[in-house]
Parts: structure tokens; C-alpha cells; sequence
């Protein structure tokens, strides 16, 4: 009878060894040099002045000076579920997030009004005997403009399938939300527009270059060794002086920017096709950005705390408006006492700028 307790009381308590260990927070990073890192690293609480403040990689937090600067650990992993701490597939997800489809699944035929009024001002198609040569605006074809450029449309927006396949690959973002985001983005115009703030398929800024930068140090040792001496690089991007960040930023920026005045179309199709695996990084970056900020308000990772759908709107969210409205929006939905889910992180999206990201993940999900 002694035994059966004794065995009794071990199996109650290796249950409770393991229910802590399934709610323990992700492992902290120690860092060789944590003194080095500048406090916007730490705590994600002092913006970073190179950067707008709607978009800033500083992410507030009610944690000031406490975090682990536990992105390193998150930029290793494959895919964004890991990022997360999520490492089964969810029973249902919807199909813009399916992790894999044939070449052909990837094909669309969406009537994209700036699209073809860029391939009208760029020659690619002639509606010259159509109402204002095929434009109702300098920038916005007209029906007319829309069934002249047929053919071209159809190229053009599935000009990068077989890049986008290979970019799900190699990063495990889904191929269709990248394709989509081009979408929404650009229109699959992978040149500047406006005054060239964002530029190429994504539409990418100095906001998303230092996000990229920071949340994936393997894609910034690449980088700056072949733009910085090899020494400078050994220090990490956040050591690196204001300046030297800048310059990185800007070249990665210009990386995706396929304008070209003396290429067919005025587009180089080459580099915009290079531009998409790029611009898969930066959506895995900011699946570790996210991951960043959720960890510093709850202490748990992502996964512990919400879903994966709901991570991934999150993290566009975070793509289009800034992780200054993603931290925003977190803080709400934990300082109200509920669940982290979309549709309470939709009610911590208080401003008109954090609102546009609830629009965008309508026009994505659509």
C-alpha cells in the first residue's frame, strides 16, 4: 500500500513539473556584450530618431529596461509558426495562409487599375483610341484602358509566381498571403510611385529595412559584408552607428527598386524578380517583431497567448502600420483583461493611422 502511494505521489507531481513547463516563457538570449546594445534593443522604449514615429522599429512598452532581447532566438527559426511557438499545423486555416500550392494555383486575373495605367504610360499597351488614352486619372486606367491591356495584365500579375513559390520555400511565409500582399502593396508594379517613400513589389520603406536588419542577423551579416568593412559588421546592426545604419537601409531599399530607364518597360524585370525573396524576409522579420512585442507585454511567447491566424493579422498589421500601433494594440487587449485574439487587438487600433491596418487585413483576408 506504501508503494502505490509513493507511485501515486510521483506521477502528481511530474504532472505538475511538466504543466509549468508548458507555460514557461520562450528561453532568454545571453548575449556576450548586453551592455553594448542600445536601449532601444533592450526595451523597445526610446524610438529610433532615423525613423518617422508612426513607424518606428521601437516598439513601446510598460516593461521599460527589462526585456530579452530575445529576436536573435526567433530570427533562427524557419518558418513564423516556429517564430511563434507554434509547431503544428492548426486544424483549419483559411487558404491565403495554406503553406504550399502548385504553380498553377498561384495564377489570378484581378483587373488592376493602376497596374495597367502603368503599362499604358509606360507603352507596354496602346489605348490611344480610348477616352483620355485609356486613363481616367494619371495614375488609374479606365475600362477602356482595362480591356486594351488583357494580355499584359494577365503577364504581368503572374510575372513572379515561380520567385514567390521558391521565396515560401526557402522562408515559409504562404505563397498566396505574398502574393497577395504584392497585390495590395503595388499591383504588382515593382517600381517607385509618388515620391518614391515605398518602393518595389512590397512597397518597401526604411521602417521595414530596419526591421528586416534588426529581426534576422543571418540577412544583415550578407548585407553589410558587402557594403561595410567585415570588422564593422562583426558588432551586429544595432552597434553600428546611425549613419552606417542609414547607409544599409537606404541600399536595401534600392535593392528592391526595379525602375530602369533604359530597360524595356522601364522596368528591370530581373531585379524585381530578386526583390521577391527580400521582401519574404521582411514579412518573416516582422513575424519576429511581432513575436518581440507580444513577448514584452506578456512574457509568454506568441503561441501561449494567441492563434496563428490571428498572429499572422497581426503581424501584417505590424507590415503596413508600424509595430508602434502592433504594441499599442497588445497593450490594449491585456490592460482590458482579454483574450489576444483579432477581433480585441481590432478595438486597441485606436488612431486613423493604427485604423488603416485593420482595413488592410480586410483587403488581404478578402
Amino acid at each position: 500500500m506504501g508503494e502505490t502511494k509513493i507511485k501515486r505521489y510521483v506521477l502528481a507531481l511530474t504532472t505538475i513539473v511538466w504543466g509549468l513547463i508548458a507555460f514557461a516563457p520562450p528561453p532568454s538570449i545571453i548575449l556576450d556584450q548586453p551592455d553594448r546594445l542600445p536601449q532601444e534593443i533592450i526595451s523597445f522604449a526610446q524610438p529610433n530618431p532615423t525613423l518617422s514615429s508612426s513607424s518606428s522599429a521601437a516598439a513601446t512598452t510598460p516593461n521599460e529596461g527589462s526585456t530579452q532581447p530575445v529576436y536573435i532566438l526567433y530570427s533562427t527559426a524557419l518558418t513564423c509558426g516556429e517564430i511563434w511557438g507554434i509547431h503544428q499545423r492548426p486544424p483549419y486555416i483559411p487558404p491565403i495562409l495554406e503553406p504550399s500550392v502548385f504553380l498553377n494555383e498561384l495564377n489570378t486575373n484581378t483587373p488592376y487599375y493602376y497596374l495597367v495605367a502603368m503599362l499604358i504610360r509606360n507603352k507596354v499597351v496602346d489605348a490611344q483610341d480610348c477616352p483620355g488614352g485609356g486613363l481616367q486619372t494619371p495614375y488609374v486606367a479606365n475600362t477602356c484602358g482595362v480591356e486594351r491591356a488583357r494580355a499584359a495584365l494577365a503577364e504581368w500579375q503572374n510575372m513572379y509566381d515561380a520567385e514567390i513559390i521558391q521565396a515560401s520555400k526557402n522562408t515559409g511565409v504562404p505563397p498566396r498571403l505574398l502574393k497577395q500582399l504584392f497585390a495590395i502593396e503595388s499591383q504588382f508594379w515593382p517600381g517607385t510611385y509618388g515620391n518614391g517613400y515605398e518602393i518595389g513589389l512590397g512597397q518597401l520603406n526604411q521602417s521595414g529595412a530596419d526591421t528586416l536588419l534588426l529581426y534576422n542577423p543571418p540577412f544583415f551579416q550578407r548585407l553589410c559584408n558587402g557594403i561595410l568593412h567585415p570588422n564593422r559588421c562583426e558588432v551586429g546592426y544595432p552597434n553600428l552607428s546611425s549613419e552606417e545604419r542609414l547607409m544599409l537601409r537606404g541600399y536595401l531599399v534600392q535593392r528592391v527598386n526595379a525602375t530602369c530607364t533604359d530597360c524595356p518597360a522601364g522596368i528591370d524585370v530581373t531585379r524585381a524578380k530578386e526583390s521577391v525573396a527580400v521582401f519574404a524576409e521582411v514579412l518573416r522579420a516582422n513575424c519576429a517583431q511581432t513575436a518581440q512585442i507580444i513577448y514584452n507585454v506578456y512574457r509568454r511567447s506568441p503561441g501561449q497567448v494567441s492563434n496563428y491566424v490571428d498572429l499572422w493579422k497581426l503581424t501584417l498589421v505590424n507590415y503596413h502600420t508600424g509595430p508602434g500601433c502592433t504594441s499599442k494594440a497588445v497593450q490594449y487587449v491585456n490592460q482590458s483583461g482579454l483574450f489576444l485574439t483579432w477581433e480585441s487587438l481590432k478595438s486597441g487600433l485606436i488612431s486613423p493611422e493604427c485604423k488603416k491596418g485593420s482595413d488592410y487585413i480586410e483587403r488581404i483576408f478578402q
